[in-house]
């Protein structure tokens, strides 16, 4: 009895029935489905692409900024003079000033760029979908023959 196994113990090599069979599906369909993520990765890829100059002049005036004010710290630290402490504080603060207003500058010229590039994408991804999708005559035709075909 310890050889007998029952049909419910026995494995299935068949598939089951709530898989679905991925081989049914012709490249049309895949493309359908997968062309919108496509389209959402080179969006990205082109934003990213878009704000590295950006992020790399901030960092660089981020780096000129901190060594500016070293350079305004040693200078106050070897001032013995009222005047001149103010003096030095006041360049500072016009550096200050300048580099905060070209950061403004940049982040609205990147904000429109990037705004500009938004639509462009999105409208390339709207025609993309667009043409990728069968035409309504299309569509008619090939269900009338799949009922042909089915009668």
């Amino acid at each position: 009895m310890a050889g007998k196994t029952t049909k419910a113990e026995q494995p299935s090599h068949t598939p089951m029935a709530y898989l679905v069979d991925l081989t049914r599906f012709d490249g049309s369909m895949t493309q359908m489905c997968t062309r919108p993520f496509e389209a959402w990765l080179r969006w990205q890829a082109d934003m990213l692409k878009a704000a590295e100059p950006v992020a790399m002049g901030w960092f660089e005036r981020q780096r000129g900024a901190t060594h500016m004010a070293l350079e305004t710290i040693e200078k106050l630290s070897h001032c013995g003079d009222l005047n001149e402490a103010v003096s030095i504080q006041r360049e500072w603060f016009d550096g200050a000033m300048k580099g905060l207003t070209a950061d403004f500058e940049t982040l609205t010229e990147q904000a429109t760029s990037l705004s500009r590039d938004a639509v462009a994408a999105t409208r390339n991804a709207a025609q993309s979908v667009s043409e990728g999708l069968p035409s309504s005559k299309h569509w008619t035709e090939r269900k009338e023959a799949q009922i042909d075909a089915a009668a």
